[in-house]
């Protein structure tokens, strides 16, 4: 194991969990105490899931969901799940773990992470095409926005009436390794209006959790690097991970720190002192 080094927090690893299948993304459920962890598998049709593990590390339920193919991000609205799934929204029950929908307009390319908004709107980030599509309360799927401002979206994570925003980054923005750089950016989601939150762009950014009222928690998939970000967009070191880090989970009322490491077949719980 790689312990963290150069890091501004103070943290505490509490537990490591084994044998899932490139974890990729990490969501809580307050209803039943437990976390969600999407499993990709060896990226073969059918071969990726859900799996649920409880909030010291175990691991509840190893199938919880199966018959995925890619899934990435996790969030939770009403009775369901919604869960990314390459170029479907799949709605799963969170009692169950039984897919019960699907969701797609035909044109997904690369669907990434998932968020909800104050008045239970589903959004999910398509990576490769830079849009973000939108199941509505209605339970309609519609491409909401498309736009190279975007920066070819990853994370997302709603708050009141804005979407924050990680970018993997555009043609063009590569650094000296050749690999594209994204921004933290800060969509309102009455009227579309984009808003780079970090003047540079930072590294292939990922998830995105509220660490506090002025921050975020912003990972950094390539570099294992989690940021620090206010939102004035000041930027800092939280801590350093292993390559690979995708999308995060902060519960601020536990000080609860889970990192979902993909290459690595894991999710680290870290205790933030």
């Amino acid at each position: 194991m790689t312990m963290p080094v150069k890091q501004d927090a103070k943290l505490t690893l509490i537990s490591e969990t084994t044998n899932l299948s490139h974890a990729e993304s990490v969501a809580y459920d307050p209803n039943y105490n437990r976390l969600y962890v999407s499993v990709q598998g060896e990226q073969e049709p059918g071969d990726g899931g859900i799996a649920t593990i409880d909030v010291e590390g175990n691991i509840i339920d190893n199938a919880f969901t199966t018959g995925l193919n890619n899934p990435k991000g996790i969030a939770l609205s009403g009775d369901y799940i919604y869960v990314s799934d390459v170029t479907e929204l799949v709605e799963i029950s969170r009692e169950t773990g039984k897919v019960s929908n699907r969701y797609a307009v035909g044109d997904e390319q690369f669907l990434n992470d998932v968020a909800v908004d104050d008045q239970g709107n589903v959004y999910v980030s398509d990576m490769r095409s830079s849009s973000i599509y939108r199941l509505d309360f209605d339970k309609v799927f519609t491409k909401w926005l498309s736009s190279l401002e975007l920066e070819n979206p990853n994370g997302l994570l709603a708050v009141e009436n804005d979407l924050y925003i990680a970018g993997w980054g555009l043609p063009g923005s590569e650094n000296s390794e050749g690999n594209t750089q994204g921004r933290l950016l800060k969509l309102n989601i009455t009227n579309q209006k984009i808003d780079k939150v970090t003047a540079l762009p930072q590294g292939n950014l990922d998830g995105i959790q509220v660490f506090d009222d002025t921050h975020f928690l912003v990972s950094d998939w390539r570099r294992g690097t989690i940021f620090k970000i206010s939102k004035l967009g000041d930027v800092k070191v939280f801590m350093t991970s292993e390559a690979s880090v995708g999308d995060i989970l902060y519960l601020r009322d536990q000080k609860l720190l889970a990192l979902p490491l993909n290459r690595q077949n894991k999710v680290q719980l870290y205790k933030v002192n």
